[in-house]
């Protein structure tokens, strides 16, 4: 599945808006997954999901969608740029004479 993410800054808070769509099953997918990044932390919404049997009608919605959004000033992000979480690793990975070590940081 492919993934678009957009975001709409608001007064105190983020609107996200990440599109899923691709083939699922012999059928094509169009997910909306609505949700926001506040001072309370981030949340989503349920999704909605339209199927579709061929696969231009459903590029079709979604080149709309996007332009509707590019309209209403939405900001494409790439997933680079989506907020995410991450943890520091506390493995390191070594190759010493072609054999490969883990080490743990204490």
């Amino acid at each position: 599945m492919k993934e678009l993410y957009y975001v709409k800054r608001e007064r105190k808070s983020l609107r996200t808006l990440r599109l899923e769509f691709g083939e699922v099953k012999n059928k094509f997918l169009l997910k909306f997954i609505d949700g926001e990044i506040n001072l309370k932390g981030k949340s989503e919404f349920s999704p909605i999901e339209s199927v579709y049997e061929d696969e231009q009608e459903m590029l079709k919605k979604v080149w709309e969608t996007r332009k509707q959004l590019s309209e209403e000033r939405w900001i494409l992000k790439t997933k680079e740029d989506s907020p995410k979480t991450t943890q520091p690793s506390f493995i390191t990975l070594k190759t010493i004479d072609g054999e490969l070590s883990l080490e743990y940081d204490n």
